[in-house]
């Protein structure tokens, strides 16, 4: 059975965890929390004004931007993604001094072994409406097991139940061994505990 991690931001120096994006054309409104976007609705290439005055990294998932290399990377691993081309422009007019891609994932699975896990899911009430709900995913208040059901062989993916990007241990490795900087795993073990309210 495979390992699996779940994906976050890491500090890259000099480039900080959010900042802003100008988008020429404007992005398209989508909501990956509810539903994978839909490819159609993508230009062909994109031109990303960012207010900084350097730009590196591989993987930037909150603004849906990563490097070639991350792209080959997915490919490697037949990854199921969406991207398209994208120059960056700094400050100044300078251009980023690597190859980037408008990146956003698209394989998408719920890994939660609901009879082996321990998990308290939100109170009903605070969510919508019984007729909003319709299709979406449970939400979990906390999880105190973690047990990934079997049968879960994607490498890339959006985890339902943890609304975040989660990774195989063999993606993870090619990641690492390709030097990529910009994202931090976290094992989903024994030890690990959700609790997006703390």
């Amino acid at each position: 059975m495979k390992e699996f991690y779940v994906i976050n931001a890491a500090e890259v120096h000099g480039v900080p965890l959010f900042f802003d994006v100008e988008w020429a054309p404007q992005l398209p409104e989508f909501n990956q929390v509810l539903e994978n976007p839909n490819s159609d609705i993508f230009g062909s290439s994109y031109h990303a004004k960012i207010d900084l005055d350097e730009f590196y990294g591989d993987a930037f998932f909150e603004q849906y931007i990563v490097s070639s290399d991350f792209v080959s990377l997915c490919e490697l691993y037949s990854c199921k993604y969406f991207s398209v081309p994208l120059t960056v422009e700094l400050r100044k007019g300078v251009g980023a001094s690597k190859a980037y891609n408008l990146f956003i994932v698209q394989g998408r699975r719920s890994i939660l072994d609901l009879d082996k896990s321990k998990f308290i899911l939100m109170d009903e009430g605070l969510l919508r409406p019984v007729g909003e709900r319709q299709g979406m995913s449970a939400a979990y208040d906390r999880i105190e097991k973690f047990v990934i059901r079997g049968g879960v062989d994607e490498d890339l993916f959006y985890c339902e139940e943890l609304k975040q990007i989660v990774c195989s241990s063999e993606f993870r490795r090619g990641y690492l061994d390709r030097n990529l900087i910009g994202l931090e795993f976290k094992k989903i073990d024994g030890d690990f505990i959700y609790a997006p309210w703390g």
